[in-house]
């Protein structure tokens, strides 16, 4: 028992050391050569991109959408990003309250099929200028990550500019105080807000920064936990007494994104309020968190004895009959728009790790480069298969006692094989669907 005492402390002191050094480098911005290479999400410097075909759309009505977004770089104001870059969320099946004094969600009041469709959903994203509210929304799939931009259409300052006027159309940022940011004339100078780093960083993600993101299929019940969160963080802030202070240590984007998740018990959240130097066990970084996101959704499906060990796993199980390792978790990369006039087009996002064994790299490698997590059709089938392994391994175990024996899982074994069959009597009907409707293939590596 000594022993093990020792070696966990050992782990952690390890861990800590290695987090508060990494994190000091990310934060003081040293070469990127070197040392500092090793902290980059994937070496390279182009980014294959990767999508999910039409026919997710019409198959899945509810997902979030995780995203790390590179490192920006203005050509036009000379502005630059952290190197950690930023994280955003998307909410298929959310949509903005257009009449609320600030930014507010609700459930959309139809299920879209297209990405065309105005109600789709919306894009949440913190900022560490705002004052009044943690996050603003941004109606709209291609407003959210393409800036309404064709692909292969010019980024211009034209359409830089057309895309700000939209989004104040909108009324994005009604109700929301900046702190001060360089050349603002007030603290609701939205405009000058937007020229300097709201474009690029809020909406029109793909004007200047690549990203990395696992989608996850969620409940209509999940989805309101999510909604009824992020409603809760923005009216604490702007019926509050106090402002929202962004920090990079306690309370940054990812803090809002992971504990929004949360709340639909994904996974278990990350306190913004440790004091002092326990705030280091509570990091949060884009990349880190991307990656982390990616791991629990393509993992192994749990056993029912492994939802009953984990807490977020198990009161999901039981709340919204519901794993994160469904079908139709899947891994997408979408590098920055080109041709562009506007901003570098050179990838920068890097993630905390240690840079010896660089484990965050080497995953996000390796599951970007596995078809399962990046292709439909391959995703469905390898959950097709699972579920017929489990359900056959359930069926040879059965005996003649089963009805009788005792024993303290057999309700929550019950439920677990009847979601199993009910998973894949619904993955075989997507298949078939799918199969009417050829998709294009996705590249399985870089």
């Amino acid at each position: 028992m000594r022993l093990h005492r020792r070696g966990a402390g050992t782990g952690v002191r390890w861990a800590f050391a290695v987090a508060l050094a990494g994190f000091s480098v990310l934060l003081g911005g040293c070469s990127e050569n070197g040392l500092m290479a090793r902290f980059q999400l994937v070496p390279e410097h182009i980014i294959v991109e990767r999508r999910a075909d039409a026919a997710y759309e019409r198959l899945f009505p509810f997902y979030v959408e995780l995203c790390a977004g590179s490192q920006y770089q203005s050509k036009l104001t000379g502005a630059a990003g952290g190197p950690v870059g930023h994280a955003v969320l998307y909410l298929k099946g959310a949509c903005k309250t257009d009449d609320a004094p600030f930014p507010q969600l609700h459930r959309c009041p139809r299920v879209a099929t297209s990405l065309d469709d105005p109600q789709h959903g919306v894009g949440i994203s913190v900022d560490q200028y705002f004052k009044s509210v943690n996050w603003v929304a941004i109606p709209g799939f291609h407003l959210f990550f393409e800036g309404n931009l064709a692909p292969g259409e010019r980024l211009t300052r034209a359409q830089f500019d057309a895309v700000q006027q939209q989004v104040i159309a909108q009324n994005v940022y009604r109700g929301v105080t900046f702190h001060p940011f360089p050349g603002a004339a007030s603290d609701t100078d939205v405009r000058g807000f937007l020229r300097w780093s709201g474009t690029g960083t809020d909406f029109a993600l793909r004007f200047a920064r690549s990203l990395f993101c696992a989608r996850l299929p969620v409940t209509e019940g999940m989805l309101d936990q999510v909604i009824a969160f992020l409603n809760d963080k923005n009216r604490e802030y702007f019926e509050g007494e106090a402002d929202y202070n962004w920090s990079a240590w306690a309370d940054n984007c990812s803090h809002t994104l992971r504990n929004a998740l949360a709340a639909a018990n994904i996974w278990s959240p990350l306190s913004v309020r440790a004091i002092k130097l326990r705030q280091i066990f509570n990091l949060a970084l884009p990349a880190n968190e991307f990656v982390n996101l990616a791991e629990l959704m393509t993992g192994p499906i749990p056993s029912y004895r492994d939802i009953m060990r984990n807490g977020p796993r198990r009161d999901a199980f039981h709340e919204f009959h519901w794993l994160p390792t469904e079908p139709g978790a899947l891994l997408q990369t979408l590098p920055v728009h080109t041709p562009n006039d506007l901003y570098s087009t050179r990838f920068r996002l890097f993630t905390l790790q240690s840079p010896f064994l660089m484990a965050k790299t080497h995953r996000a490698v390796t599951l970007l480069s596995d078809r399962r997590f990046v292709d439909l059709a391959a995703n469905l089938q390898y959950f097709e298969q699972r579920y017929d392994v489990i359900l056959a391994n359930y069926d040879e175990r059965r005996n003649t006692m089963a009805s009788v024996r005792g024993t303290r899982f057999r309700r929550v074994e019950r439920l677990y094989y009847h979601y199993i069959g009910s998973e894949r009597d619904q993955v075989r009907a997507m298949l078939g669907r799918i199969a009417k409707t050829p998709v294009e293939r996705l590249p399985a590596t870089e």
